[in-house]
């Protein structure tokens, strides 16, 4: 007994999800503790706009962040084989696109901050020049990021991601107690992001060097994979972003409040399952190149995600109001109670979702960005013309990444229903 529980631990997808497990779980007491200072700290107008412009990073963070399974991809084969030149030649030559995207971005941002903050019914156009400042410096972190993830190095990554949580909250509560509110919170993010980057230089310290040896890359078939899935992440954040920042445009700035916290509540699932798919996909992509067999991985990380997310659903279901009062101690929040428990369902089908295009993805079935970004853009199309409640809103999304799983999962049975 105890010999086959050292297996199930020792097997590569469970002991790396642990690891990232332990390090997302520590960081995320620090952002659930920033949270709850925030939904506690700030009125419900500037926690609503808070919750809104972080929405706006999550979406562009993401939607950066779809560069990681090409950088895996790519990078994870020059690893294995000791080829440091390679990753170096891929770094610069993706730290310079990301640095130009990410600087036409923060431009837009500057320029347009007014017609920005109109939208979202923010007067304070330095926090939306901020949000920018943010979404550039994303470009630029996410790489690193990438690389130790493509050298299997969970355990760094995981020190790195709870670090950048501590000093979030650490500069975010000491700013906003100095009084500068929301746009403190903002600067919180810049700084939980810069110093980080700034450690895995530590345990990638070849891409400081010069190096004179040219490295061939085929950027080309690299782009041909990039793009969609870049696409793809596009839609999946697209799916946990809009809904706020429509509910911030449309509803009063109270509402909009309420509507993050339950937001924030249902957000703790994806957070809890997100370790397994960050493990799973350079394993799936190590396997699939090697040409052995990656199904077993698959179908435990959906398990586990089912599972986790099942379990926290019923908590939800059973007492929304304690988690309504955990995360905010405002009377209002309580109206939302009836709707704690189906948001949880929506990240559940999500959480699952996001597990099934990465799978796709680290197989190289990028087409999957098709269904995915179509029901993103279905999903915020629909909620612009059906918002008369929060039900609706969490119906609307509950539905199409609902239909987005099942379609999914009945394409790698046919497959793959045989062969596995």
């Amino acid at each position: 007994m105890r010999k086959k529980i050292h297996q199930v631990i020792a097997h590569p997808l469970i002991s790396g999800s642990i690891i990232i497990f332990l390090g997302s779980l520590s960081a995320n007491i620090f952002n659930f503790l920033f949270n709850i200072f925030m939904s506690r700290n700030l009125t419900f107008s500037d926690y609503g706009a808070l919750a809104s412009l972080i929405s706006i990073i999550t979406l562009f963070g993401f939607s950066a962040a779809g560069i990681v399974p090409t950088i895996v991809r790519f990078t994870g084969s020059y690893f294995a084989k000791g080829n440091l030149a390679s990753v170096r030649g891929l770094f610069l030559r993706m730290n310079k696109i990301l640095f130009l995207v990410g600087a036409v971005i923060f431009a837009i941002f500057v320029l347009y901050s007014r017609n920005i903050g109109e939208f979202f019914r923010i007067s304070d156009e330095f926090l939306i020049i901020l949000v920018g400042l943010n979404v550039f410096a994303g470009f630029i972190f996410i790489i690193n990021q990438a690389l130790l993830q493509a050298k299997l190095d969970f355990i760094f990554l995981s020190i790195v991601i709870f670090i950048g949580a501590f000093l979030k909250f650490v500069v975010g509560v000491s700013l906003v107690f100095t009084g500068f509110a929301v746009g403190g919170a903002m600067l919180a993010f810049f700084v939980a992001g810069l110093i980080p980057y700034c450690l895995t230089f530590l345990r990638l310290p070849f891409l400081l060097h010069r190096s004179e040896k040219k490295t061939v890359i085929n950027f080309v078939t690299m782009f041909k994979y990039a793009g969609p899935a870049t696409l793809a992440f596009l839609g999946l954040t697209s799916f946990i972003s809009t809904d706020i920042i429509l509910v911030k445009h449309f509803f009063d700035p109270i509402q909009a409040g309420i509507y993050a916290t339950l937001s924030l509540i249902g957000r703790v699932i994806f957070f809890f399952s997100a370790p397994i798919g960050t493990v799973m996909f350079p394993l799936i992509v190590q396997k699939h190149t090697k040409k052995e067999s990656y199904h077993s991985i698959f179908v435990l990380s959906l398990l586990l995600v089912f599972v986790a997310s099942a379990l926290l659903t019923i908590f939800y279901f059973l007492f929304p109001e304690f988690m309504l009062y955990v995360f905010s101690k405002k009377e209002e929040t309580i109206l939302a109670a009836p709707l704690v428990g189906f948001f949880g369902m929506y990240v559940t089908t999500y959480s699952m979702l996001f597990i099934c295009t990465n799978f796709y993805l680290s197989i190289k079935k990028t087409k999957v960005f098709i269904p995915v970004l179509f029901g993103a853009i279905l999903q915020g199309i629909l909620i612009w013309f059906f918002h008369e409640t929060f039900f609706h809103i969490i119906a609307i999304s509950l539905g199409i990444t609902g239909l987005l799983l099942i379609l999914l999962l009945l394409y790698y049975l046919k497959l793959y229903g045989e062969t596995k």
